[in-house]
């Protein structure tokens, strides 16, 4: 006799609230070889596969649920949370309407919404969610955190104190309610307090990503320059995206109007670019800084430390042998290339924009070597690829600054 969903539902449930994925996955692969056309074992073995990082399975599942059963709104929600695991808005967005659209009324589906219009810089859209979500179920501590960061993104910042505390009276113990209410305070200028929250859920979710990463920027924040800049960032976010270009677009014109600003433009337009990498650089010589850091910001943090090594070993020679070539030359490439590292880092690895910022940072490179290796040589040629170099170095900067 095939087992019916009441069988093996209570154990699956049990199981994944107990965080034990990899044993409520037996148990559905189980009931599959019993019913290989369950949609709902399907559907919540994508769940257990996507909490163990075994992705594209996962993806597989979730699409066989969907294929088994078009209708079965869950099976769209757990493919909208793989897409977003992968780093794909629009097809996650895609997917979570159409559960909503088949279920509108399951608080944990805006949930999922508003994190993506979160994302993707569409506060009041996220708000929306949050709220449409709480008159739901008003005791969902994620939605009442999800409400707090959208009004924080939006300057209220006492109305995003007020939800950030509901969601830590309905639910302290979750590492992501902890996390939600870190990024609420540093994102209204309290680093402090922002950097216990995130220290809490560590405490209670060592391998939580979003605690991390709220923990380094609150690490960050303890330098004045990198909190006035994300102050600025902060603040530019409330304003609509017409707004936010006109002002850039703005600043440009007055710079040439009023050449002294420039330095202070040029300092906003250097932050813009390496804020991240160098108060991440400054990160590793701290003690707790240096565990905060994933691999990913420290390969980042390398690289960028071995272009800077160049530049300044090029810069040394250039001050020690004036009279040997190269040497100047050597050190305004490695500056150069920093640029496309630092812009092909902040990619989606594998996405197209990803693969275009990396290729333009390999020509650049030959481009850069070439010119060094000419000049070196004392041939007057490389002049002309030096500058072939600084013009293609500008020019990937304005296509990827304004991508």
């Amino acid at each position: 006799m095939t087992p019916s969903a009441s069988d093996y539902l209570p154990r699956v449930q049990l199981l994944l609230s107990q965080q034990r994925h990899a044993l409520a996955a037996q148990e559905l692969r189980r009931q599959l070889t019993h019913d290989p056309h369950d949609f709902m074992a399907h559907a919540l073995l994508a769940v257990c596969l996507l909490e163990q990082e075994q992705l594209a399975e996962a993806k597989a599942e979730a699409e066989l649920a969907i294929h088994l059963a078009p209708e079965y709104d869950f099976a769209f929600y757990a493919l909208a949370l793989i897409e977003h695991r992968q780093h794909r808005p629009k097809e996650a967005l895609a997917a979570i309407n159409e559960a909503l659209a088949l279920d509108p009324n399951d608080a944990d589906y805006y949930h999922l919404l508003g994190q993506l219009r979160l994302q993707g810089g569409q506060w009041q859209a996220a708000l929306q969610a949050a709220q449409n979500g709480l008159s739901l179920d008003a005791e969902h501590a994620g939605l009442h955190g999800l409400q707090a960061r959208a009004l924080a993104r939006q300057g209220r910042s006492d109305e995003a104190d007020l939800a950030a505390r509901s969601a830590l009276s309905y639910d302290a113990s979750s590492s992501h309610t902890q996390a939600q209410a870190g990024w609420v305070a540093l994102e209204t200028n309290r680093h402090a307090e922002a950097l216990g929250h995130f220290r809490e859920a560590l405490r209670l979710d060592p391998t939580s990503d979003f605690a991390r990463e709220g923990l380094v920027e609150a690490l960050k924040a303890h330098y004045w320059v990198y909190r006035v800049f994300m102050r600025f960032v902060y603040w530019s976010g409330t304003l609509g995206e017409g707004v936010r270009r006109g002002m850039f677009l703005g600043a440009w014109v007055v710079v040439r109007f009023v050449p002294v600003l420039l330095p202070v433009y040029l300092v906003f337009v250097f932050l813009s670019w390496f804020s991240d990498v160098i108060f991440e650089s400054l990160l590793r010589f701290n003690a707790y800084g240096r565990i905060a850091l994933n691999e990913r910001q420290t390969q980042q943090s390398n690289q960028f430390l071995a272009l800077l090594g160049v530049a300044l070993l090029g810069l040394l020679g250039r001050l020690a042998w004036p009279e040997l070539p190269g040497f100047g030359t050597l050190s305004l490439v490695a500056l150069g290339l920093t640029f496309p590292l630092v812009g092909t880092w902040r990619l989606r690895p594998g996405s197209p924009a990803w693969q275009r910022s990396r290729w333009a940072g390999f020509g650049l490179a030959a481009l850069g070597l070439l010119s060094v290796a000419l000049t070196a040589l004392g041939l007057t040629s490389g002049t002309l690829v030096f500058s072939a170099f600084i013009i293609g170095a500008v020019v990937y900067n304005w296509v990827f600054a304004l991508r």
